[in-house]
Order: structure tokens, then C-alpha cells, then sequence
């Protein structure tokens, strides 16, 4: 007679406290028979400790140990090719315990998939056996929780980027989002320290390292030596709601607009500042409101403009004299100023307002 297969339990144990593994947690290691955990090559796991007091004699531990934790290896397939492999053999020990229909756990630091090892072995196996994935709470929960800060607030975004992006985009995603966390720092945290001062945020960013467990140490990020910096820490940009804005020094920007060419064109505004009238028959207007549309004066061009003088009516201007129309080209050339149109009529009044649009 063949053997039902085992179930198999995905079990986030939370950021390192035991006291923050969840009952689904706890009953899941309980009913085991085989408990797996991850590990470097050293032998010691996280996720062993935190369910420590939660093992029995009786269970079968299957230790799963990395080959390598750094981004050198002579495999043939490279970094990925190495860990690809690891990957399949640790999921072919799982699959023959559950094949025997033994029940196993695999234990997973925070939750079992954001960042989770366990997420390889899902992938492998979940659709061939029965499998529960118990949540448990995220370093970006406890990081939090250990500032003291809300993280996201209303509508605010909040991106979770790993550390080990290029610089460039780091800063880009950083400068683009409310609220954020920065994960996997370690060695890649001069370049993260970077990113934020690049992105306008640094003064903003926090520093929690190892939050609920042994060696818990939080402070501004500014404040943080790059050397004593662990893989098991992360940037926080907290909700900014409620922080003051940046007192910024503030100034005016004005736009002139200079008409369609030269000098008599010019609007009293703009020509008042920069322009002494040699006449009294030269002085502007004093009105505040729109000009009124009366014959244009004569006036002296400002000595410091070099733009080419108008005409002084559109009867002058290419082709109006006659009625004919240049081509687009040719006006173009021939003129320093674009006509809107070349359809208006060639007796059109030369009444034209000098402080408004041009003619069409």
C-alpha cells in the first residue's frame, strides 16, 4: 500500500525574539517530525535559536548549509549556478521525508516569504505536496517598532529596496518614495549612505540593526560607523506626515516676455527698467491695467538691446504690400519675427496696438 505523503509547513518565525513567534507558529513546529532550518557554513542558524526552546529529542533535524555566502565560487554555472544547485539538492532531501509521509517544518527567520529562504524550497515543492505558509513579522515591522515611528501613513508609499542595487538606482527609487526601508546592508552600505545623501534624504534615514534580538542597536544613520555595520540591518525612512517642512531660503522668479521683435514692441513694463526715454514724446503709458490700443509712439531703443527694430506698421512687412504671401521659408529668412498667419488683408489698419499681440 503507498504512503500518503507528508505535509509540508513554511514557519516564519518572526525577527528574532521568540516571544514574537505566533501560536500557528509554535503549533506547527509541534506537530513536526522533521524540522529544517538554513545556515552558513559555519553551522549556526538563526532560525534554529529562535525556535529553540520549542524542539523536541524526537525530531529529525535536517540542517540545510549553504555552500557559500559571497558572490565568489568556481562553479561552472557561477553564483547563481552554485546556489541553484544547493537549492535542488536541499529540496530533494525535504521531498524524500515528505515522500515517507513525515510532516516537515522549515523554519525561516521573519517571514517565510519576503527575502525567506524558505522560498526556494516553496518553489520546488508546493506543488507536489500539501503546504501551509505560516506568516510571521518582518524585520521591516520591527524596525519600526523599535524606532517608534510609523513607517506609512494616509497615502504615503512606502518602497522596500535591497542594499545591493546599483547606486544610481537607489537613489532614484529613494528620491521617488515617501517612506522606505533599505534592506541587506553590510558592505553594501557605503553605497546606500550615498544614495540617500544623492536622493536629498539622508538627514531623514534611520539605523536598525539586529531589532529584537542580541546586539539590538538603533540611531541615526548619519551617526553610523561603516565598518561596525552587520547583513542584519536596515535604513528606515520613516512616515513624514507629520514632520516639520525644511525651512528653504526663497526667492522670485521673473519672466519677461519681449514680444515678437525689438525694441518698440516692448511693453511700458518692460521697457520702463531698462530704457530712458529721450523725449517726453517717448514716455509710457502709467496705467497699471491693459494698454489701450492707440498709434504707436516713437521711442529709443535701449542701447543694451542688439534684437533687430521693427517695423513700424505690418505694411512694411514681407509681402503685405503687394498681398501676395512668401512661402513659410522665405519668411522665415527675410524676417526676425514669425507672422501667427499669412491670411490677413493687406489694407488692414495700421492703427496697430504696440503693447499687445502681433498682427493675425
Amino acid at each position: 500500500m503507498s504512503t500518503v505523503p507528508g505535509k509540508l509547513y513554511g514557519v516564519g518565525l518572526g525577527p528574532g525574539d521568540p516571544n514574537l513567534m505566533t501560536v500557528a507558529a509554535v503549533k506547527a513546529i509541534a506537530s513536526a517530525d522533521v524540522v529544517a532550518y538554513h545556515s552558513a557554513r559555519h553551522g549556526r542558524s538563526i532560525a534554529r535559536s529562535i525556535a529553540a526552546e520549542h524542539l523536541r529529542e524526537d525530531h529529525i533535524e535536517e540542517r540545510l548549509v549553504y555552500p557559500l555566502t559571497v558572490e565568489t565560487t568556481d562553479h561552472p554555472g557561477g553564483y547563481r549556478g552554485a546556489l541553484d544547485d544547493f537549492y535542488e539538492e536541499a529540496a530533494a532531501r525535504l521531498a524524500a521525508h515528505l515522500d515517507a509521509g513525515r510532516t516537515v517544518a522549515v523554519l525561516a527567520e521573519g517571514d517565510p516569504l519576503f527575502y525567506g529562504s524558505y522560498q526556494h524550497m516553496h518553489k520546488r515543492l508546493a506543488d507536489r505536496y500539501d503546504t501551509t505558509v505560516i506568516p510571521g513579522v518582518t524585520s521591516v515591522s520591527a524596525a519600526a517598532a523599535r524606532l517608534g515611528e510609523p513607517l506609512c501613513e494616509a497615502e504615503e508609499v512606502l518602497t522596500i529596496i535591497p542594499g545591493t542595487l546599483p547606486e544610481d538606482e537607489l537613489t532614484a527609487r529613494l528620491a521617488g518614495t515617501d517612506s522606505a526601508v533599505v534592506m541587506k546592508l553590510g558592505r553594501t552600505f557605503p553605497t546606500v549612505r550615498r544614495a540617500l545623501e544623492r536622493a536629498g534624504r539622508l538627514d531623514d534615514a534611520r539605523y536598525v540593526e539586529r531589532a529584537f534580538m542580541a546586539g539590538e542597536r538603533t540611531e541615526k544613520l548619519t551617526d553610523v560607523d561603516p565598518s561596525t555595520v552587520p547583513y542584519f540591518s536596515v535604513a528606515v525612512l520613516p512616515s513624514r506626515i507629520d514632520q516639520q517642512p525644511p525651512v528653504r531660503e526663497t526667492g522670485e522668479v521673473t519672466v519677461v516676455g519681449t514680444g515678437p521683435a525689438g525694441a518698440p514692441w516692448l511693453t511700458p513694463s518692460r521697457a520702463a527698467p531698462s530704457s530712458t526715454p529721450t523725449s517726453s514724446s517717448a514716455t509710457p503709458p502709467t496705467s497699471t491695467g491693459s494698454p489701450s490700443c492707440a498709434p504707436a509712439r516713437s521711442a529709443t531703443a535701449p542701447t543694451t538691446r542688439s534684437s533687430p527694430s521693427a517695423p513700424s506698421s505690418p505694411s512694411t512687412w514681407p509681402g503685405a504690400a503687394t498681398g501676395s504671401r512668401s512661402s513659410p521659408a522665405a519668411t522665415r529668412a527675410s524676417s526676425p519675427w514669425r507672422r501667427r498667419s499669412s491670411k490677413w488683408p493687406a489694407n488692414r489698419s495700421t492703427r496697430t496696438c504696440p503693447y499687445g499681440s502681433s498682427p493675425g
